[in-house]
């Protein structure tokens, strides 16, 4: 074998060597433990910030793909995803508003899940009167609650009152607040002596100050529900995050930050 045909030969063992290597390269990437990481986009009622932030953490490190967060009002959102907002999960305070996604088409049929179970609580910064919860009402000057038009827990609050019996005593008293997340604002800042707020909201608050549970039975059940959104440019991946915060382990921690188990 002359010099020439040996140098030919290694240049082409060389050659198919590289072929194979890329081959093996492809294939690896495009295996399904090797997929692109990707970024979910959720929108996330203002009462579930401190949840769905440790979660997202948990989810990321186990998935290897990211949650990019925008919280705010389930009204605000229900407005916006109406108008083709870019989310792909819809993580609401109510039950209503992901039903009406579905029937009208804008999330996708039998995405819905009860994640949470909201509990409503009256809360100040200042000590509140080893009193019943009407009168404890009652004494106050100013009462902050989330505008219950928009808001679940705002809706809630204004049926316990009804529940009461003291709407009519106390309505001129109320400050409203956009969002859950503006009337714990009112009640922290002492704009109002006391608020109908989130439990989670308290019990993740840096200033704990003092509560009262509203017992469920003053007012329609807060059952906390998320759909994935028809615009959703990954279906498969929005299943994975659904999937995930049913899982009994993460169902478990959702109940420590103050959601209910009824």
């Amino acid at each position: 074998m002359t010099d020439k045909t040996l140098l030919v030969a290694q240049y082409t063992r060389m050659y198919a060597k590289k072929i194979v290597l890329s081959a093996m390269f492809f294939c690896i990437l495009l295996s399904p433990s090797h997929t692109l990481a990707d970024t979910l986009r959720l929108a996330v009622a203002s009462n579930f910030i401190s949840p769905i932030k440790q979660l997202a953490t948990k989810f990321e490190r186990e998935t290897g793909h990211s949650l990019q967060l925008s919280f705010g009002s389930s009204g605000k959102f229900f407005a916006q995803i109406k108008n083709n907002a870019p989310y792909d999960i819809f993580l609401s305070a109510d039950l209503t508003k992901p039903q009406i996604l579905i029937k009208e088409q804008l999330a996708l049929q039998g995405s819905l899940i009860i994640y949470a179970k909201g509990q409503l609580a009256l809360w100040s910064i200042n000590p509140i009167p080893e009193i019943a919860l009407k009168d404890a009402i009652l004494r106050a000057k100013r009462i902050a609650i989330a505008n219950p038009k928009l808001a679940p827990y705002g809706k809630a609050a204004k049926e316990s009152l009804r529940s009461l019996s003291i709407w009519d005593d106390v309505k001129n008293k109320i400050v409203q607040g956009e969002n859950i997340g503006q009337t714990y604002q009112f009640v922290y800042s002492q704009n109002a002596e006391i608020g109908f707020v989130a439990l989670s909201q308290v019990l993740a608050g840096q200033k704990k100050g003092h509560f009262i549970s509203v017992p469920n039975e003053l007012h329609g059940k807060i059952n906390q529900a998320a759909v994935i959104l028809t615009r959703t440019h990954n279906t498969e991946l929005a299943k994975t995050f659904m999937a995930f915060i049913m899982r009994a382990d993460v169902q478990e921690e959702i109940l420590q930050f103050g959601y209910s188990t009824e």
